[in-house]
């Protein structure tokens, strides 16, 4: 799983993530501190999107 924490949201959702595992999806947005900047895609932590921007 060590490697699962280190992909981007981009690359989560690639693999269907969010369709195969929920919960450990929104378990990497919920609660979003964090978007990407170039998708607007929301995450709990900065690593967790290829251009974090705070919000």
């Amino acid at each position: 799983m060590s490697d699962e924490k280190q992909k981007t949201l981009c690359a989560h959702v690639e693999e269907e993530l969010q369709v195969k595992d929920p919960k450990a999806y929104i378990a990497l947005i919920k609660p979003a501190t964090h978007y990407c900047e170039g998708c607007g895609r929301s995450a709990a932590k900065a690593e967790n999107v290829c251009k974090p921007q705070p919000l």
